[in-house]
């Protein structure tokens, strides 16, 4: 067995040294922070000490962070629970076309409710055609939109700050899926000037299981799912505290090296894209410098995606392929599909703190003799199969 060289942190990073030792404390802290015994307080002070935490890394205050189990919690949390606070203003929501597809799963979940779920394409980079969004959020009855911070397949940077000004003047909503770039590059939710934004702790370092919605003060929100009166009325169900507390000390980590880091992986990618550029038959998609530090995507021309993404694995090259969120390698790619790009299947590499130049280096030097050995020997099968047809 080769060397593992991970090459897929957009999809999960390890787990923080830091993160696992909070959370291993925090499991001292095992009462429900609602009642009002002692071990009670002591796990809701626990709890608020993690909030506050998050809060401060997102430039928010503790009462605006809902813990949830993760980022698609999260945005369902956010798009359901806004559309249904704000139903007697308008049954209208606006989405980017190449959003996360839990973005999609919950616009469909409204749409069985009546709600009409309008969609804004994108450029060949993956950039919102922003024009395209004034005039959708400009509809009347329109209450809520969705745009990612960061593209989770291509990488793509979207104009947040854009779209949030033009959400603005309409009176609509603001959510951000900043689940790619929390941890990784600086976010401040007023900068953003967002209503909603949505975390994931795993992406930076923090155990699977846990994430986070801010939601701006005065911002109208219904609980989803209903049940109790956890985390100010907005979910339901005990929060994971041990989570909550281990993605606090995983941000702090995350932010305190989030210069360098940012700067060592922008220079990875760089010299990925560079590399993958140089192979005849290999494309890189997104946009080449507005994008996130950490991830490329890329496709290969007349090579099976489903063994080249073996190949590699059997090399130690550990990366996502194809329709990343289903787990699908053959499957096309609807991201790429809604950028022009149609019919392509997509490799995403994407580094992270442990991520080297010579595990870069390394992956260029075989990937590059064995996409040429693939295109040999497919054609080797095609002309078999040629003088097959011709035989008989």
């Amino acid at each position: 067995m080769n060397p593992q060289i991970y090459l897929d942190h957009a999809s999960a990073t390890p787990v923080r040294p830091a993160a696992a030792a909070a959370q291993a404390a925090a499991l001292d802290a095992f009462a429900d922070p609602l009642q009002s015994h002692a071990p009670g307080r002591h796990a809701a002070a626990v709890l608020e000490a993690a909030r506050q935490t998050v809060a401060d890394g997102l430039g928010a205050q503790a009462d605006e962070i809902v813990f949830t189990s993760g980022g698609t919690e999260s945005v369902a949390l956010a798009l359901i629970g806004a559309a249904r606070a704000r139903r007697a203003d308008g049954t209208r929501i606006v989405i980017g076309a190449i959003e996360h597809p839990s973005v999609g799963a919950a616009g469909r979940l409204l749409a069985e409710d009546g709600v009409e779920v309008a969609t804004v394409g994108v450029d060949e980079h993956g950039r919102l055609d922003t024009d395209a969004f004034m005039t959708q959020v400009r509809v009347p009855g329109t209450i809520l939109a969705s745009v990612q911070h960061a593209n989770h397949e291509v990488g793509t940077l979207q104009p947040v700050a854009e779209a949030t000004r033009l959400a603005r003047e309409s009176g609509v909503t603001i959510h951000c899926d900043a689940a790619q770039t929390a941890g990784r590059l600086p976010i401040d939710v007023h900068a953003l000037d967002v209503d909603l934004l949505t975390i994931s702790g795993h992406k930076f370092g923090a155990p699977p299981g846990i994430g986070a919605l801010y939601v701006g003060r005065g911002v109208p929100l219904a609980g989803f799912p209903p049940g109790d009166v956890r985390e100010r009325h907005r979910r339901a169900g005990a929060e994971n505290l041990p989570g909550a507390v281990a993605m606090a000390a995983a941000m702090t980590d995350a932010l305190d090296e989030l210069a360098d880091q940012a700067a060592a992986q922008w220079a990875l990618t760089d010299l990925l894209r560079s590399g993958l550029d140089a192979i005849a038959s290999v494309s890189t998609h997104g946009h080449p410098t507005q994008r996130a530090p950490h991830l490329v995507c890329f496709s290969a021309d007349g090579v099976d995606p489903d063994v080249l993404l073996m190949a590699l694995d059997e090399r130690g090259f550990r990366l996502s392929c194809g329709c990343i969120e289903r787990g699908l390698a053959g499957e096309a790619s609807p991201v790429l599909k809604a950028m022009g790009i149609p019919d392509t299947v997509g490799f995403r590499a994407s580094v992270g703190r442990e991520t080297t130049r010579e595990d870069i280096e390394r992956f260029l030097a075989e990937i590059t003799p064995l996409i040429e050995e693939l295109h040999r020997v497919e054609h080797a099968s095609r002309r078999s199969l040629a003088r097959g047809d011709a035989d008989g």
